[in-house]
This record gives structure tokens, C-alpha cells and sequence, in this order.
């Protein structure tokens, strides 16, 4: 469960040594082109608002810039409060009408009055400035109560079609948005409520509901919902709002509800009301599919489950088929048990491929490369063979036979990140609409770990501004990201070679950043079946592995072997991860757009439809790029590299 600022996360300032309170902005892991407060927290940002030619950032902090790239921090912007809550996440609106009555062109911040202990439910409150800067708290708040101890995050804006704000907030421990209309910013009236969709375990924070144009053309948009499902990933839906409701129009929920869309032939989907030519044994899964919802989330009707008789054992067996694809993928879900709570695949009576589930009850996908397998006959074997009570069942749902490899090992949702510390994502909102482009933030940080990183100037910072659309492909509209272009400015010389085999693991020693402050732009050719990549954050025997395999589309991300790890064994489990997506080659060929900032790093896929983020923390000396070629020779069309200048060089004594 994320928040933007407990008080124990403003305690911590007042925690911080003091050699750490004089910001210097070149501190081991400060990021260089990210924005980071002076000291201490930050978490999700709020109040994305672009006015008078300044884009303002609020953490309930306050900075402001004039080009999305340079910050400059404003005081502590709340005032007048009794200190009995916290400022939880929301949203700032300027009221160029004076609908509220606050005056001419007031901005007015709406936000989650939270109490600690949850002792008392979550309101929404406003609170009023009319100089940009010091915001005062209204008297009358709070100005929207249900009675919910989780009741949050609200995102506020003007809907012009009805001359009204529209407000969604979050029910997040039941996965529901809420939407309210208001006239006057104090009376709020409910509308609809949006969920039962996409990635529902965990909370469901941070809302944002806007609109967009499809492939560019403004006589054709769509309205897309961003959810945070913590911890810690952004989920999206692409739909129409009418004013009153949102819904996900009809190809989102195909793909989300039935997997519609997905490449491959499904093997078996468990939706019928027998397992048909499946061979149950023992008593653990029954004689027939799952139907109700108890695991989240299965595809279409049904799946396989011992969950109904935990201490019960027992087999469920596929019928022999023909290994003729390159991947097998499935959801899977309960008990990490090798060998007692499994999934196998079979060949010759051996089992040459074996899964189990991560002691959770969301089925997520996960999948077996099976290439060395082709033309080989094979059998799936679901088994429970555990009698405890500690997640001691498995359920499995969707195999799909394919040639792209599905291994995220998370829910089928259309996620804007697959990376873990990329969050609580909202979009700038344009008062004065001089841009038609849509600019979007993220937090950069994961509840798992966030209050364990060894930084000592602050905890937290922020994504780069990404500019985002909606473009069409053949599966469906899709939400496609790139940087700012803004960001371009930042670039020194730039380094570049084209055209290079890449055989085993090679040096870009003419490229030698003297820190982890840099860009690159990488394109490879797809049509070798050999696995191809990038070591970033190179040296002292560690590095951040960035890898492809063109044969099955997968892109992988692997960071347990770059961090030098804390003394803290949570913190160093949780953050030792892989991280997985599918992307397709475009005109056989991959394009890696990377950013490296001290502590971080953010990769765009091809034309920023998969994207992934995550933390590093690498030793001062990982600073070196290599180039690898596995199990044959790579092609690289196209390398260039830049290193970036500091947007604190001002600010550095």
C-alpha cells in the first residue's frame, strides 16, 4: 500500500544527518534528470497542473518548471490545517470561472484527508490558493464523506461538454473507482462506479480518467482510465465516458475478459462443464472446471482448481498433443510447492518443464520456451500432491500454444509499465490548452522496498514526463509512451556507430560515461535466432542484463546480479527480480530507447508500446556498456549514446 506523504514520511526530514539536510544534489544515487525534492520524501504525484506557462508538481510539496525538465522547488504549500491528518494523493484544478467562489483563477487542491491508526474513514477536502503557492485549508471541509476508511486519491477536472468537475476517486480495497459531478467544487453528487475489470487483487489507487485521440486523429478518440494496482504497476482501460459512466469499450473487455486478441491457439481453457478429454485422478480437482471467482483472474467462463479441497490429492492429465509451436503459456496461481502443488510438461514419461505457483490466489501468466521441443508428443500434468493448509492447491487457466513467450508472471491486464517501480501514474492537465499533446508522471518506487533503499539524501523520486497517445494495432488501440523530447536538451556530444555482428560479449569502450547519467538509442535486426542484448551498469563483476530472444519476442530485464545489496535480507529478496515482457519485433527489427539515471533506469520499447522502469543502485563503478550475442551472431543497425548534463548544476556547491 503506497501513500504520498505520512507524516512519519515529514518526520523524516527532521530524521535526515545533518550533512544530508543541505541538499547538494550530487549525492550517491540522486538522480541527475529525474526530479527529487531537496530532502526527504516523495511518493505519487499530484496536482499535474500546466498554467500560465508553468507545469506544477505537488507532492503536497511544490515545485514548478517552464520546460519539464528544470525544477525549481517551492515552499510547503499547506496551510492552516489542525496537524490531526495526513495529506494523502489528489489533484489541483484552476477555476478560471469562479465557480467555487474563491476568486478569479484560484487553484484549488483536492485531496484525501487520511487519520492515522485508519481510525476514522477517508474524506476528500479542499484546500485554496490565490497566489499559486500557499494553499490555505477550507473550512468547511470535508466536502465529500461516504463513511469508507478507504476512500482516496481523487483526481479532479473540468468537463466541458456539461460545463462541470468530474471527480474519480478510489474504493481501493474493494477495486472500485467512484464518479462525482460537481458545480461549485463543494457539493459533490455520485454518478457510476467503474471495476470488476482488469487486475483486481491488491488496491486500486491513484485514478485518472482523460481523453485521447486514436492514431493521431482528433476526430476519433477514445477515453482512457489509468488505475494504480498496488504494489506497485499502473493498469489502463480504453474506453468512452458519456459524462456520467465510464466503460471499457467492447475490444478492451474482450481482451481483458476472454483473452481475445492474445497470439496463439488455445489449448485448453477449462470453460466447458466437464474436463472433457482430461484425465482426473484422485479427488483434488473434482469432475468438472471452477466456475466461481475464488482465484482471480481467470479468462472466459472457468479453470482447473484444487482450491475447493485443499487437503484433498489428486492429478488432472491433458491428452497427448503435438509440440508444433515455440512457447506454452498459462495462468497459474496457489501454492509454491515444486513438486506437490505443479503444472509439468511431459515427453517420453519424463516431466522436461515444471511450474508452480508464488503462494498468491491471482492467477498470473507464465510460460515454458519448448523450442528444443518441437515435433516431440508431450502431456501437461496439473498436480496436487499436498495435504497442508499452507497454500497447498494450484489452479491453472488459458494454455495457450504460441509462438511468443508469455512469462511476466503478472494478471492479464493491459499494463502501462512492466517494470516494478513505476506508479500512481496522472496526467498533466492543460488549463490553457496551447498543447494538444497529452504529458504524463509516474512515481518511481515500490512499496515493497520503498522505505528500504540505500539513499541517505531522501527516499523517492519521480518518472520522466512522458508524453503518451493511443495508437492502433492489429490486436487493438494500445497506449504507446516516448520521453518529453524536451529531455533532448540535456544531450552532450553525441556517439554513434552503425551496422556491427556482435559475437560473444563486447566492450563499448569508445563510450565511457563517468557516470550513469546517460541515453541511449539502440536498434537491433530480429531475424538471427540468436539472443541478443545490452550489459548496462557494467564493473566490478556486476552488471543490469538487458536481453531478447527474437525466436519467442521476449524481452527480459534482470537486475539480481547489479545491486550491491543492504543488510536488510527483505529489501534485498524483494528487490533481486526479472522482469519479463512481449514485444514484438517492427520490421524485424527491436528498438531499445534507454535512459540511465544514477539510480534508475527507464527502457522504451520499439514505438513505447512496452515499456519497463525500475531502481538499480549500482556500485560508482558500474559504469560500463557492453554489447552480447548468445547461441549465434547479432546484428546492430544502429547505436548512438549521449551523456546527459545535470538539471541541478545551479544548485551544486
Amino acid at each position: 500500500m503506497k501513500r504520498s506523504v505520512p507524516l512519519v514520511w515529514l518526520a523524516f526530514a527532521f530524521l535526515l544527518p545533518a550533512s544530508c539536510l543541505q541538499a547538494q544534489y550530487n549525492e550517491k544515487y540522486r538522480p541527475q534528470f529525474h526530479f527529487s525534492p531537496k530532502k526527504g520524501w516523495i511518493g505519487d504525484p499530484d496536482g499535474l497542473v500546466f498554467t500560465d506557462g508553468k507545469y506544477h508538481l505537488f507532492w503536497w510539496g511544490h515545485a514548478v518548471s517552464e520546460d519539464l525538465v528544470h525544477w525549481k522547488e517551492l515552499p510547503h504549500p499547506m496551510k492552516g490545517d489542525d496537524g490531526s491528518f495526513s495529506y494523502f494523493s489528489g489533484s489541483v484544478v484552476v477555476d478560471k470561472e469562479n465557480t467555487a467562489g474563491f476568486g478569479e483563477k484560484s487553484m484549488i487542491a483536492v485531496y484525501t484527508k487520511h487519520f492515522r491508526g485508519d481510525s476514522l474513514p477517508e474524506t476528500q477536502a479542499l484546500s485554496v490558493s490565490n497566489d499559486g503557492i500557499n494553499f490555505y485549508y477550507y473550512e468547511n471541509n470535508p466536502v465529500l464523506d461516504i463513511g469508507k476508511f478507504f476512500f482516496r486519491d481523487p483526481q479532479v477536472f473540468w468537463y466541458a461538454p456539461e460545463q462541470k468537475w468530474v471527480m474519480v476517486v478510489s474504493l481501493p480495497d474493494i477495486q472500485k473507482i467512484h464518479i462525482y459531478e460537481s458545480k461549485n467544487m463543494k457539493d459533490w453528487k455520485y454518478l457510476s462506479e467503474f471495476g470488476s475489470l482488469g487486475a483486481q487483487n491488491s488496491f486500486w489507487e491513484c485514478p485518472d480518467l482523460f481523453e485521447l485521440p486514436v492514431d493521431g486523429d482528433t476526430t476519433n478518440k477514445k477515453w482512457v482510465m489509468l488505475i494504480g494496482r498496488g504494489p506497485n504497476r499502473v493498469q489502463y482501460f480504453i474506453g468512452d465516458f458519456d459524462g456520467k459512466e465510464f466503460r471499457a469499450d467492447e475490444a478492451t473487455a474482450a481482451y481483458l475478459v476472454d483473452g481475445k486478441g492474445l497470439k496463439g491457439n488455445l489449448f485448453a481453457g477449462f470453460d466447458e462443464t466437464s474436463y472433457g478429454k482430461w484425465k482426473s485422478s484422485g479427488t483434488a480437482f473434482g469432475n468438472a472446471p471452477t466456475t466461481p471467482d475464488s482465484v482471480g483472474h481467470h479468462l472466459r467462463r472457468g479453470y482447473a482448481s484444487s482450491l475447493q479441497k485443499t487437503k484433498a490429492k489428486g492429478t488432472l492429465t491433458s491428452p497427448t498433443f503435438k509440440i508444433t509451436q515455440r512457447a506454452i503459456n498459462f495462468l497459474v496461481a496457489g501454492g509454491n510447492h515444486p513438486g506437490k502443488t505443479c503444472i509439468n510438461l511431459l515427453v517420453d514419461g519424463k516431466v522436461v518443464r515444471t511450474t508452480t505457483g508464488d503462494n498468491s490466489a491471482v492467477l498470473k501468466w507464465n510460460g515454458w520456451d519448448v523450442q528444443d521441443l518441437k515435433g516431440k508428443k508431450a502431456t501437461i500434468k496439473i498436480i496436487d500432491d499436498d495435504d497442508g493448509d499452507d497454500w497447498g492447491y494450484i489452479a491453472v487457466d488459458h494454455l495457450l500454444f504460441s509462438d511468443v513467450l508469455q512469462n511476466q508472471e503478472l494478471e492479464h491486464a493491459l499494463w502501462l509499465d512492466y517494470g516494478p517501480d513505476f506508479y500512481a501514474a496522472r496526467t498533466w492537465r492543460d488549463v490553457d490548452q496551447v498543447s494538444a499533446r497529452t504529458t504524463m508522471l509516474g512515481w518511481m518506487g515500490n512499496w515493497d522496498y520503498a522505505r528500504d533503499v540505500p539513499t541517505t539524501w531522501g527516499k523517492g523520486f519521480e518518472s520522466v514526463p512522458r508524453e503518451i497517445a493511443i495508437k492502433s494495432f492489429a490486436e487493438g488501440n494500445r497506449i504507446v509512451q516516448k520521453p518529453v523530447p524536451e529531455l533532448q536538451k540535456l544531450r552532450k556530444e553525441v556517439y554513434q556507430f552503425s551496422d556491427k555482428s556482435i559475437t560473444g560479449t563486447e566492450k563499448v569502450s569508445a563510450f565511457s560515461p563517468a557516470k550513469n547519467v546517460y541515453e541511449l538509442d539502440v536498434v537491433f535486426d530480429t531475424r538471427s535466432s540468436a539472443t541478443f542484448g545490452l550489459n548496462l551498469l557494467a564493473g566490478n563483476n556486476r552488471k543490469l542484463i538487458v536481453s531478447y530472444d527474437p525466436t519467442t519476442s521476449n524481452l527480459s530485464v534482470d537486475r539480481t546480479q547489479c545491486t550491491y545489496f543492504t543488510s536488510n535480507p527483505d529489501f534485498n529478496k524483494a528487490f533481486a527480480t526479472k522482469m519479463h515482457a512481449v514485444v514484438e519485433p517492427e520490421n524485424n527489427q527491436l528498438r531499445l530507447h534507454i535512459l540511465v539515471d544514477q539510480s534508475s533506469v527507464e527502457i522504451f520499447t520499439n514505438q513505447g508500446k512496452v515499456v519497463l522502469s525500475a531502481l538499480t543502485f549500482p556500485g560508482e563503478q558500474q559504469t560500463g556498456i557492453e554489447l552480447f550475442s548468445k547461441n549465434g551472431n547479432a546484428r546492430l543497425v544502429e547505436f548512438k549514446a549521449w551523456e546527459l548534463t545535470s538539471i541541478w548544476k545551479e544548485h551544486e556547491n
